[in-house]
């Protein structure tokens, strides 16, 4: 190893001066300061263990630095499309449902007379195109509801309006037994006759104000006589 190698440099050199101080006869040389060749071939000897030190760091490679971390690369989702809007629908409960009004034998809607306004409700039998002998008779029914803010009471009668008559009379409201407050239903049934004729006959039917203006639904009687 160097550190011993250096070491038997030493000794060599000390002994060399012990030999020279102790040399037979010959006029003694001027003593060497010991301190001085301490202090040289310390020198030397560190002179050459810094040289062997630096060998070793050149022989040892650098430790390579750590690779850097990969950043993963941020990819974007995808934007779903929004979802279609759902259109909300209604539950019946048991025994709500509403069943849709057909009007066969009478116009739904009403035309007011001032204060005085009728809905058609609804009618008995018969229906539209229903066959009658010659002569036959017959009764017929409709329901009306009080739709305006006046009360049906004396005179307001429901009576023929134009077509064919069928021997139908006028219903006069007469008695206060018979009044018909805002929003009340009241039917009335008319007799009828088939004509002696054969042919299709039809009659249209009308509320009337005392003063003779009809108002409210148009109903109507469809035959025929065979």
């Amino acid at each position: 190893m160097q550190l011993s190698r250096l070491t038997w440099v030493g000794f060599v050199l000390l002994l060399a001066i012990a030999l020279t101080a102790c040399g037979s006869g010959s006029t003694p040389e001027p003593t060497q300061n010991v301190d001085v060749i301490y202090t040289s071939v310390a020198g030397t000897m560190v002179g050459q263990l810094n040289d062997q030190q630096t060998q070793t760091a050149q022989a040892i490679p650098p430790s390579p630095l750590p690779s850097p971390t990969t950043i993963d690369t941020f990819t974007p989702q995808p934007i779903l499309p929004a979802a279609p809007s759902v259109t909300p629908f209604t539950i019946n409960t048991p025994g709500s449902v509403v069943q849709p009004t057909i009007f066969t034998g009478g116009t739904p809607g009403s035309t007011g007379a001032g204060c005085a306004d009728s809905k058609f409700i609804s009618e008995t039998p018969p229906a539209d195109g229903t066959q009658f002998s010659k002569g036959e008779n017959f009764s017929k029914s409709w329901s009306f509801q009080n739709t305006g803010t006046c009360t049906w009471s004396n005179s307001y009668s429901f009576g023929f309006q134009n077509g064919d008559r069928l021997g139908g009379k006028e219903i006069v409201i007469s008695r206060s037994v018979d009044f018909v407050l805002a929003g009340q239903i009241k039917t009335f049934t008319v007799q009828l006759e088939a004509p002696i004729s054969a042919g299709h006959y039809k009659g249209f039917w009308q509320m009337r104000t005392p003063a003779g203006g009809s108002f409210g639904s148009r109903v109507w009687v469809d035959i025929v006589v065979k």
